[in-house]
């Protein structure tokens, strides 16, 4: 899964997105377009957009953006 088609559905706003990652259940759920939650098995953050959602560097020390095409989807 590219980086770009998971922003894009996240911006949807419709329903979270969960995946594994490491073995770990992960996921974000776009509340509004300034309150995303997300989670990387016990971690949890609250991201205030989608450039920080994309960004924020939450999964293992590496952001969404460089772990998307690692990601196995389970929710979509």
């Amino acid at each position: 899964m590219t980086a770009d088609k998971i922003k894009s559905r996240i911006e949807e706003l419709c329903t979270n997105v969960s995946f594994i990652l490491d073995g770990k259940n992960c996921g974000i759920d776009p509340i509004s377009r300034f309150h995303y939650d997300m989670w990387y098995g016990e971690n949890a953050y609250v991201a205030s957009s989608i450039d920080d959602v994309m960004n924020v560097k939450m999964f293992n020390g590496k952001s969404l953006t460089e772990v998307a095409d690692k990601i196995e989807i389970t929710e979509w």
